[in-house]
This record gives structure tokens, C-alpha cells and sequence, in this order.
């Protein structure tokens, strides 16, 4: 039998206000990583200490904690919450504020917000590092898929009928492990002054080229003032997991200069 162990306890980052007479044998060579997961509003707890490796009592100052990626960009600026316990404070990563990124390294600075707005480091470890590393994780909850996103379209002009269609790129649709029974597909379309008649078109070939051959969900058409019209395909629109590829094509109208700006297809 295989044993789980689980563990409910502070995710604690040990800081350091003053080290100006921080003795040799007390310095921390490195601050150890944190991990927060996406999915999860992450409450991270400092341990604030003095050059003498005890809590010191900071609740007369305001502390803020900046989160950035790995080129320096500010992600977020949590509030510090000062405790009863003196030298204890936390700070929460919602989970709003890393919904969007990338599982990746953050990098974090804890800092004090002086009263005329200046700002004064606290220190991660004794050799006046500033800034600590946070593990971003994913997939610590179900979530749902990124949709993909259509934006290029190109044109063929037909030189005997003089038509002009557009072709958008391709999108894979084939849901990945095959967890849904079900599977359905969601589009946003963005259109932009557009009268056209618009084809959702679906391919069940594993590799797209000319020689392609497209199978039309439906054919529907748009008037200038349509701006966003969302579509949904299930079982009874022929959609089946065999199905690979998709693509929206338009021809406008005469005089029509519209256009498609972007179309999301969400699995």
C-alpha cells in the first residue's frame, strides 16, 4: 500500500531588517525557494529578524512585497499584514494575479514604504541579497485549456469568378488525452465592419496542406454592424474527436472592405 503524507503548515520565509553588525557565524548563505500554485490564493508568511537572528517587532511600519517575472516586470504588490505575534507578518499572491502566466521562477522583494513614499529593502538573506525566488507552479487544479487564438487570414482571388475568400491559419481541435466524451467546441469571432458570407470549416487529416480536404460546420452570414458573434459545436454539429483541424474562411460582399480580426477557439 502506498502512503500519502500531507502536511498543513505556513509557507514561512525567514527576512532580515538590519544587518549592519550581523555576525559571522548567523549569516544564511541563501533564501530558500518558495512554491505557490496556481489555481490558489497563496499565503506566504515572513519571519522578520534582527542582525541577532531574533523577531523583531516592525507593525509601526508599512511593508509591501512586489512579485515580477524574469525580465524584472511587475506582476504584483501585495500588502504586508502585520500579526499579533511580533516579527510574524503575511502577504497573499491571489490567484487572480498569476491566472495568466506561464508556470516559471518569479523573483519577489519585500520592502518598507517610507512616509514620504521612498523605499527601504529588507533583506532575503545576510549577504544583502533583496530579492527571493518563487517557483510558480500549475496544474494543482483542474483547469480549463487557453484558447487557441486565429488571427492571420489570407486571401485567394479566384480570376474567372473574380472572388476573393479568405482563409484564416489552422487551429488544432483535437482535445488532448481524450478526457472529455463530449467534446464541444466554443468560437469567439471579432469582426470589424465585415458583410461576408463565413464558413467553420473542420478536418479530420493529421497534417494540413493544399491537398486538405475540409468538411463545412456551418455557413452563416455577417453584417457590418455585427462586431462579436459566438458559435458552439457539439456532437449534433458532426464534431467528433477524430476532427484535427479547424479554420473560418469569409467572401465579402461587394464594396465590402471588412474583416475578421481575430477568432478564439476554446476547447
Amino acid at each position: 500500500m502506498q502512503k500519502i503524507s500531507s502536511y498543513l503548515y505556513s509557507n514561512r520565509v525567514v527576512v532580515n531588517l538590519d544587518l549592519a553588525s550581523s555576525p559571522l557565524e548567523w549569516r544564511i548563505v541563501y533564501q530558500r525557494k518558495v512554491k505557490i500554485y496556481k489555481g490558489f490564493d497563496n499565503v506566504i508568511e515572513l519571519d522578520i529578524k534582527n542582525s541577532d537572528q531574533k523577531r523583531i517587532d516592525v507593525s509601526d511600519l508599512t511593508l509591501k512585497c512586489v512579485l515580477m517575472d524574469t525580465f524584472g516586470q511587475e506582476i504584483y504588490t501585495a500588502d504586508v499584514v502585520h500579526s499579533s505575534t511580533p516579527g510574524l507578518a503575511t502577504f497573499t499572491v491571489p490567484a487572480d494575479s498569476v491566472a495568466i502566466l506561464d508556470p516559471q521562477f518569479l523573483r519577489y522583494t519585500v520592502y518598507i514604504l517610507n512616509e514620504d513614499f521612498s523605499k527601504s529593502p529588507i533583506y532575503g538573506d545576510t549577504q544583502f541579497g533583496v530579492t527571493g525566488m518563487i517557483d510558480l507552479i500549475g496544474s494543482a487544479l483542474p483547469q480549463t485549456l487557453a484558447p487557441r487564438v486565429i488571427k492571420t487570414f489570407t486571401y485567394l482571388h479566384d480570376t474567372v469568378t473574380t472572388v476573393q475568400t479568405f482563409y484564416s491559419e489552422a487551429a488544432e481541435v483535437n482535445p488532448p488525452n481524450d478526457i472529455v466524451a463530449e467534446p464541444e467546441i466554443n468560437l469567439d469571432i471579432y469582426l470589424s465592419g465585415l458583410s461576408a458570407s463565413v464558413k467553420v470549416q473542420i478536418t479530420e487529416d493529421l497534417v494540413v496542406s493544399t491537398a486538405t480536404s475540409w468538411t463545412t460546420l456551418e455557413t452563416f452570414n455577417v453584417g457590418t454592424s455585427d462586431t462579436f458573434i459566438s458559435k458552439n459545436y457539439g456532437i449534433l454539429a458532426n464534431y467528433t474527436k477524430d476532427k484535427v483541424w479547424l479554420r473560418v474562411t469569409y467572401v465579402r460582399a461587394d464594396n465590402n472592405t471588412g474583416k475578421i480580426d481575430k477568432v478564439l477557439v476554446r476547447l
